[in-house]
């Protein structure tokens, strides 16, 4: 079994290099510009508190110390890590777009947290070495307030997922969640992660030591997957489907303009999906999909199959003679 130290050491060396990797990320290679330049220097700084906390940890031995001690470091680097990480997955989701509000709660939450730890640490007049009752009552009112900073961060992301989630199935008329899924991942196990350091972090031994691999592991695939998409052309296409979404007007006479649609043959065409279908109408893709959600089809691929059949119906009535494979 890994060690306490040994696992301060891998995860200080796996941060530091994921910190690297995002802080040399070449700017010309990402699709998302400044929004995605932000995002992984917020993403850099969170892995790198991460690796300063296992070095300090490692170098210290303050879980060596005491539970109160070790948790104190924890606190202190791992609340304002989270914070960053997650706001860079919410900036890249958002294109850059996060208001003065969503900024200021986490923050003020994170800050609360790391003023009364340090202010406990260095006002209540017990040594560091030793227990103190008063920081290890903080320490418990610090827990719960980061879990609620992640609560409130995994409402923002969870929100702002959903509404991609819907763009681009919409658009691309089926699930496209190879190119985001990443974030519904990284958003989920962050969320649950959070819920389970009040618990974990003043436990010792075996515990500690797996939930401490699993919870740089997770940061490592966000790191990673953010990365990725930064420099691939997902972006682009998540934004696309966004836009279409967004900008087209809504016409409130959907079912005559299905039903010209209908009469001008558009169906027989090859490869319809939802986004093809809305831009030969002319109308928002959601509110197509409503339509269809709403008639007695269902989905696109139902009426196209039943346009399709009915005009075979009547090919092969008005020519008797011709075979069923003409």
């Amino acid at each position: 079994m890994i060690t306490l130290g040994e696992m301060q050491i891998s995860g200080m060396l796996t941060m530091t290099v994921l910190a690297v990797m995002l802080a040399l990320c070449v700017p010309h290679r990402s699709k998302h510009g400044n929004s995605f330049g932000r995002a992984r220097w917020m993403m850099a700084a969170g892995t790198g508190l991460i690796a300063v906390q296992f070095l300090l940890q490692h170098t210290f031995g303050f879980r060596q110390m005491g539970v109160t001690q070790g948790v104190l470091m924890n606190l202190l680097f791992f609340a304002p890590a989270s914070l960053l990480c997650s706001m860079a997955i919410l900036y890249v989701q958002r294109q850059g777009s996060v208001t003065k509000r969503e900024w200021l709660v986490p923050c003020v939450i994170c800050g609360v947290s790391v003023v009364v730890l340090t202010g406990t640490a260095l006002l209540d007049g017990v040594p560091i070495a030793e227990e103190s009752t008063a920081l290890r009552m903080v320490e418990y009112i610090s827990s719960v307030l980061y879990v609620l900073m992640q609560t409130f961060l995994f409402r923002l992301q969870y929100a702002t997922y959903r509404r991609m989630e819907l763009a681009v199935d919409e658009y691309y008329d089926r699930e496209r969640h190879d190119l985001f899924g990443w974030m519904g991942w990284s958003m989920k196990t962050m969320a649950v992660l959070a819920f389970f350091v009040p618990l974990i972090i003043f436990l010792e031994g075996t515990p500690l030591v797996v939930f401490s691999i699993i919870y740089f592991f997770c940061i490592a695939y966000s790191t990673i997957s953010l990365y990725t998409y930064g420099i691939s052309e997902d972006h682009q296409r998540v934004e696309v489907a966004e836009d279409v979404q967004e900008n087209r007007p809504r016409d409130p006479r959907i079912g005559e303009i299905v039903e010209q649609w209908k009469q001008s043959g558009a169906y027989r065409e090859h490869n319809l999906t939802l986004g093809i279908v809305a831009r030969q109408m002319g109308v928002a893709q959601r509110q197509l999909q409503e339509w269809l959600r709403q008639s007695e089809y269902g989905k696109l691929a139902e009426l196209v199959a039943s346009l399709r059949i009915e005009e075979a119906q009547r090919v092969l009535k008005d020519h008797p003679d011709w075979s069923i494979e003409t």
